[in-house]
């Protein structure tokens, strides 16, 4: 009945006063979500120098809840604190990356939490900035070929073909497609790796060998041709 008083009158420093009394000194509602939750987002809008002191002695509020608004209100710091606390690790990524715009943070990020979809958020990130050999390596890590046609293109730009030969035998092995094995063929041959362009030629593939046989020729990579 107080809080809501307090509420109802717009005292927001008074309610923070009051719910610093009732939640972080031990009372009968120190556990009480909705009061923890409520004390987070009156400093939110009234005192954004408690939010993160807040977020670090409190655990009973509703983390991707309030990291959602403390993502909307630019507290960036703060919400990825929450995030990380709540094992939110796609959400305190996207923080870290969109928000914060470090991939640095997110590559520190990725190698403490090591999933595939952090990984997979990390790479696109990567790619996006043009980072090429790092986003290669990110995706392998993901073990995810999912964006092959970006990767390949990118790699083409930016002359990473050993980094794509490493990439492409993954993504072969889960992706059936005569895209995948024809462009392995090429950065083969791009990268003078005959004797394992040979050995692949020889085996069941997808690739189109004459259109790569082609390209290769056209580029004066004659013995791969």
């Amino acid at each position: 009945v107080t809080v809501k008083a307090f509420m109802t009158a717009e005292m927001p420093q008074e309610l923070i006063e009051l719910l610093e009394k009732i939640v972080l000194q031990n009372s009968a509602f120190s556990n009480n979500p909705n009061l923890q939750n409520l004390l987070i987002l009156t400093a939110i809008k009234a005192d954004k120098t408690r939010v993160m002191d807040y977020i670090n002695r409190l655990d009973a509020f509703n983390g991707p809840e309030v990291g959602e608004i403390a993502v909307g209100n630019e507290l960036y710091e703060e919400a990825f604190a929450i995030f990380k606390k709540f094992d939110l690790h796609l959400d305190a990524m996207k923080v870290l990356l969109e928000c914060l715009e470090s991939i640095e943070r997110g590559l520190e990020y990725a190698q403490r939490v090591d999933t595939n979809q952090v990984w997979s958020q990390l790479a696109k990130a990567q790619l996006d900035a043009q980072m090429v050999k790092e986003a290669i390596s990110s995706y392998i890590k993901a073990d995810d070929p999912s964006t092959f046609h970006e990767v390949i293109t990118a790699s083409k730009a930016a002359d990473t073909y050993a980094e794509l030969v490493t990439y492409l035998q993954m993504a072969r092995k889960k992706v059936k497609e005569a895209k995948v094995d024809s462009e392995l063929c090429y950065a083969y041959a791009k990268t003078n790796a005959l004797a394992e362009l040979e050995e692949f030629i020889t085996q069941p593939n997808a690739a189109k060998l004459d259109g790569v046989g082609d390209r290769c020729f056209d580029e004066g990579l004659y013995e791969a041709a």
